[in-house]
C-alpha cells in the first residue's frame, strides 16, 4: 500500500558528545499527522517514537516512523505469501530478523530532541553533524562526509549538501 505524506527534504543537525540530536520540525509533524491518519482503530501508535537501524547498504541509518514500521512488516510477509506453509515460516523470520531484529526503538520528545544509541553513531560513523534526508515513507540520517560520497552521481543531492555545510561553515 502505497501512503500519501511521504518524507521530503532535508536538514543538517549538529550531534552533540551524548549523541542527542534533533529530528528537523518538518519531520516531526509529518510522523504526527501520519500517526493520527494511519493509525489503525485500536492500535495507537506512538508519535514520539522511531526505530532506526543500519540501512542495507551499510553507509547510513534509516529510520521508520510506526507506520512505516507496520508497513515494512506488512511487506514482508506480502513478499512470501505465495510460498508452502513450512518455507513461508522459515523466510519470514530470516526477513524479520534481519530487517526488524535489527532496528532500535528511539524515542524523541516534544522538542524533537533524541539520543542516537552510540552502536548506530558507529556504524554510521556519525560524529557531530548528522544530515537527514527524506526518501518516502521513511528518511536517512547520515554522516555528512559519507553522504558527500554517496551522492557523487547527483548533482542535486551534492548541491543541497554543499549549501547546507555552506551555511553552518563547514568544509569536507
Amino acid at each position: 500500500m502505497e501512503l500519501d505524506h511521504p518524507f521530503l527534504g532535508h536538514a543538517l543537525n549538529a550531534v552533540d558528545a551524548k549523541g542527542r540530536v534533533s529530528v528537523p520540525a518538518e519531520f516531526r509533524g509529518l510522523i504526527e499527522t501520519r500517526c493520527r491518519i494511519y493509525a489503525l482503530p485500536g492500535d495507537p501508535v506512538n508519535d514520539k517514537e522511531l526505530r532506526i537501524g543500519l540501512h542495507e547498504d551499510g553507509d547510513r541509518l534509516q529510520a521508520l516512523d510506526a507506520i512505516a514500521s507496520r508497513q515494512l512488516t506488512q511487506d514482508l510477509r506480502e513478499s512470501v505469501s505465495d510460498m508452502p506453509a513450512a518455507e513461508r515460516r522459515k523466510a519470514l523470520r530470516a526477513m524479520q530478523s534481519d530487517e526488524l531484529g535489527t532496528l532500535s526503538v528511539v524515542s524523541f520528545d516534544g522538542a524533537g530532541r533524541m539520543v542516537l544509541p552510540p552502536m548506530l553513531r558507529d556504524f554510521a560513523g556519525i560524529e557531530d553533524l548528522a544530515l537527514f534526508w527524506g526518501v518516502g515513507d521513511q528518511f536517512e540520517i547520515w554522516n555528512p562526509r559519507a553522504a558527500r560520497d554517496a551522492f557523487k552521481d547527483s548533482k542535486r543531492k551534492l548541491m543541497t549538501l554543499d549549501y547546507l555545510l555552506k551555511e553552518r561553515g563547514v568544509r569536507l
